[in-house]
């Protein structure tokens, strides 16, 4: 009876092991943490697109426990389909960031359907393993617009003349390029029917030297704010305000702490907060096969930076209140901001 029972009393211990050993990996895959691929078209270091998504792996990483890697493809074209078929080689999750992989989200996918594609800033249907995701750029500019409108007159502001002239560099002449410049111009006009709004394209998303010319021709046209819609491209538009004592608006993440003195405010596009918030649904198994997921002001997937309190702020609380104000009317539907895509 006694070698029964410490018999019986192993086999418990043994199957308690066994459980506690399958418990562990709660959720994973491969008895290891979910694997990320992080693939950009451009490269990390622009302080704005590419940043901010990986930012969302790092925070998926931390609260979720994923493992990741970054495919960085430095606008080489010749790298797109390589780094792209590496990371579905590595990963469980592959998040595809760039409006340069449009082709190819429309054809690797299917070589990997066990691997689920996050495809950022498309509008892609009917592929079960991809999802896409897109952001309301339009409705986050009207308000970038909106500011600009109300301080480019503000002539007790140094370097603000009476014009009402503001600029935009976007890096492409393409279509969510266009949607931001869309809604910049009409929360502008909406503060000021007047109120003329002049774009440039750099035609490049990684060259600041275009950039800082862009901006430099827009700001010789009598514009003393530029919205800075370009990537690292965007860090020129930077210099050539601090330079030239005028007055830019970034975007993307908050970038006023590149120059405080300079940039007013920033156009928030929380690509990290949206590539996490998709990682963790698919990881979930809550993912809708397929189906297109939507960022814009009532999901908090865009929105406006003004940095930190210790900095000088150029949007005055009254500015910062008809902000909202005019946020609210567009989440309601009462304000209807046009679309460029």
């Amino acid at each position: 009876m006694k070698k029964r029972i410490i018999a019986l009393a192993l086999v418990a211990i043994l199957v308690s092991a066994t459980l506690i050993g399958c418990g562990s990996d709660s959720g994973t895959v491969s008895g290891e943490g979910t694997k990320v691929g992080l693939v950009l078209a451009g490269g990390l270091g622009d302080r704005s697109f590419y940043d901010s998504a990986n930012e969302g792996v790092e925070e998926a990483k931390e609260k979720l426990g994923i493992d990741f890697k970054v495919y960085e493809c430095r606008n080489d074209p010749s790298l797109y389909n390589d780094q792209m078929v590496q990371a579905s080689q590595y990963a469980d999750i592959v998040a595809v960031v760039g409006h340069e992989f449009g082709d190819l989200i429309l054809e690797i996918p299917t070589e990997f359907p066990e691997v689920h594609y996050i495809y950022v800033d498309s509008e892609i249907e009917g592929i079960d393993n991809v999802t896409t995701v897109s952001y309301a750029e339009n409705e986050g500019s009207f308000l970038a617009g909106a500011l600009a409108a109300m301080l480019t007159t503000d002539t007790s502001i140094e370097g603000m003349n009476a014009d009402k002239k503001i600029g935009m560099v976007g890096g492409m002449d393409i279509p969510v390029i266009r949607n931001f410049l869309v809604g910049y111009e009409a929360g502008a006009k909406y503060i000021d029917p007047d109120m003329e709004v002049i774009p440039l394209f750099a035609e490049d998303f990684e060259d600041p030297a275009k950039g800082k010319e862009s901006a430099t021709v827009l700001y010789d046209r009598g514009a003393d704010i530029v919205f800075a819609v370009a990537g690292k491209t965007g860090e020129g538009v930077f210099e050539a305000a601090k330079e030239l004592d005028r007055y830019a608006i970034g975007v993307d993440t908050d970038q006023r702490y590149i120059n405080p003195e300079s940039i007013v405010a920033s156009m928030v596009k929380r690509v990290g907060k949206s590539i996490y918030e998709v990682i963790e649904i698919v990881e979930n198994g809550d993912i809708e096969p397929g189906k297109v997921v939507y960022y814009g002001l009532s999901q908090d997937g865009v929105g406006m930076g003004y940095g930190t309190d210790d900095m000088v702020q150029y949007a005055t609380e009254e500015m910062k209140a008809e902000l909202e104000d005019i946020k609210t009317k567009i989440v309601s539907g009462e304000i209807e901001v046009p679309a460029g895509k």
